[in-house]
């Protein structure tokens, strides 16, 4: 979620509208490299072969995150901006650098984890996990509605925040639904022990 989200805004949202095109090949490439990472990290653990840390979890889904942002990026611009499909997001030294300094900054914050940025570690993941939603529906929203391109409105804005809580509301009233509302915590403990 923060990889995705901060990318994408980086490349999409606050600059770079008017490139739409899918990015080079080698950059996709390492996007491709990058989910595979996290593929191989979830696959090797669930099966017990291996046993993964935080960071590695972090790191994975980091690499995973930023190799699906660079294409969504491009699928945005195009829908939603109406941008050139013959200029490649990525393609520029200074889009891969400004993606680079707000990809790096995440990875500081996150791993690093200094205290006097706890709170702002936890807002921003927050921020990344809603409009990482609210992008994808964004982009859900232009390519139903069709005839898009004109720019960002309020009113297909004001759709995908609405997708958004439905999907996040959806999703908390299946959990409770399947969990039975859930383990009853015990007291003095974390977690209810196995019956």
């Amino acid at each position: 979620f923060v990889s995705f989200f901060t990318l994408v805004l980086v490349l999409s949202l606050l600059r770079g509208r008017d490139r739409a095109g899918m990015p080079p090949w080698p950059l996709m490439a390492v996007g491709a490299a990058g989910i595979l990472f996290m593929v191989w990290d979830g696959f090797t653990s669930y099966l017990g072969w291996r046993e993964s840390t935080n960071a590695l979890r972090f790191l994975s889904g980091f690499a995973a995150g930023a190799g699906m942002a660079f294409p969504g990026a491009a699928l945005v611009n195009r829908e939603v901006f109406a941008g050139d499909r013959s200029r490649k997001v990525g393609s520029r030294p200074v889009d891969l650098a400004a993606a680079g300094l707000a990809g790096g900054a995440a990875v500081l914050l996150y791993l690093w984890r200094p205290s006097p940025f706890f709170r702002l570690g936890q807002l921003w993941l927050l921020a990344s996990m809603l409009g990482t939603f609210w992008v994808l529906n964004l982009l859900l929203v232009y390519l139903v509605a069709g005839k898009g391109g004109g720019g960002l409105t309020a009113g297909r804005a004001a759709m995908a925040a609405l997708l958004t809580v439905l999907e996040l509301a959806g999703s908390y009233w299946l959990h409770r639904l399947f969990s039975a509302g859930g383990p009853a915590p015990v007291a003095g403990s974390r977690r209810a022990p196995p019956a």
